[in-house]
C-alpha cells in the first residue's frame, strides 16, 4: 500500500530540487496549486495521470516517487519522448481504464521481480 505522506514528501523534495513552485507545477499540469499542496502533504492521493506528469516534470522514476527505488534521475533525452507520449495517451483514458492500466502496470512489475 502506498504511503501518501512519504510520496508527498518525496514529490515536494523533487519539486524544490527542480527549482519549481507549487504554482509552476500546477500550471504545467493543469491542476490547482492547492491540489499540489494537498498531494505534497499527503492529504490527497493524486491520479496516475498527475503522478506521471510530476515524474516527467521532475525527471524522476515512478519507482523512486513511490519509494521502491533509491535512484531517481532519468536520462532526459532517452526517456523524455516516451514519457511524453505515454502521458498523452494516459491522459486520454477514462478513470476506469486508468484503473485497469494501473493494475496491468503492477502486474508487469511484479512478474519482472
Amino acid at each position: 500500500m502506498m504511503n501518501a505522506k512519504a510520496v508527498g514528501k518525496r514529490l515536494q523534495a523533487l519539486r524544490r530540487s527542480a527549482g519549481l513552485t507549487q504554482e509552476n507545477v500546477a500550471e504545467a499540469l493543469g491542476i490547482s496549486d492547492n491540489y499540489v499542496s494537498n498531494i505534497e502533504t499527503g492529504r490527497d492521493i493524486c491520479s496516475m495521470v498527475v503522478l506521471l506528469g510530476m515524474a516527467n516534470l521532475y525527471h524522476a522514476s515512478m519507482d523512486y516517487i513511490l519509494g521502491e527505488s533509491l535512484a531517481y534521475n532519468l536520462d532526459k533525452e532517452a526517456d523524455g519522448e516516451r514519457r511524453a507520449a505515454l502521458l498523452h495517451e494516459i491522459s486520454r483514458l477514462d478513470e476506469v481504464s486508468c484503473g485497469h492500466l494501473l493494475k496491468y502496470i503492477r502486474l508487469m512489475r511484479d512478474t519482472e521481480q
